[in-house]
């Protein structure tokens, strides 16, 4: 058997960056529409007729509609991008435990990475779970007491004004899957939570969360 091909940390590095960057414009844009959005104050589930069955007059219908089903598809797409940065992570996290086993100086492309190209892995928690009810939609995606949210969809850190971001994606997110990260003792997990009312406790998630 001949030896395996020496891993390209270059070209992981550089999958991973454009990734990132992909990413990055996702949640972008998913912030612009749902600002848009909440301008309209309709959201994502707000009814878009009036008593009668007609348009409502004060919104631009077609509009909403086309937002709507942006948000849906760029909340798919994030999710896959999501995957995606995972995958190319695990595969540089084992070139680099391996570079110290291959020649032509791969160990030290891993080990002189200059400070701009590493990427940082540790995600920031923003938000704790301070109780979860049992046979809530929280509960049955496995979210409990203690855990710390670093992503809720689109929602970080960076975006989500003193909870009030995640609330509103929250509202806007019946039935409808949205990705989280979270650490549990030190460890890193990603679920899927879908709010849903008629669960039968109060709200559509069934967990309380306090801002970090």
């Amino acid at each position: 058997m001949g030896l395996m091909p020496p891993v390209d940390f270059d070209s992981l590095m550089s999958q991973a960056k454009d990734l990132i960057a992909k990413k990055d414009k996702i949640e972008a844009d998913l912030s612009d529409i749902d600002a848009r959005l909440a301008e309209t104050g309709v959201g994502m589930q707000e009814p878009l007729v009036d008593s009668s069955g007609f348009p409502r007059a004060e919104i631009d219908v077609h509009s909403v509609r086309i937002d709507r089903n942006q948000v849906i598809r760029l909340r798919n797409d994030h999710k896959a991008v999501m995957a995606d940065i995972e995958r190319i992570l695990h595969e540089i996290h084992q070139a680099k435990r391996a570079g110290s086993a291959t020649t032509g100086g791969t160990a030290n492309d891993v080990t002189h990475l200059s400070e701009e190209d590493t990427i940082e892995t540790t995600p920031v928690a923003f938000a704790i779970v301070n109780a979860v009810a049992p046979d809530s939609p929280a509960y049955s995606a496995g979210l409990r007491r203690n855990d710390r949210i670093c992503k809720f969809g689109h929602i970080d850190e960076k975006n989500h004004q003193n909870l009030l971001a995640l609330n509103a994606l929250i509202g806007q997110s019946e039935n409808i899957p949205v990705p989280v990260s979270l650490l549990r003792d030190g460890e890193i997990l990603n679920i899927t939570v879908t709010p849903k009312s008629g669960w039968g406790g109060r709200g559509t998630l069934g967990c309380h969360l306090l801002p970090l």
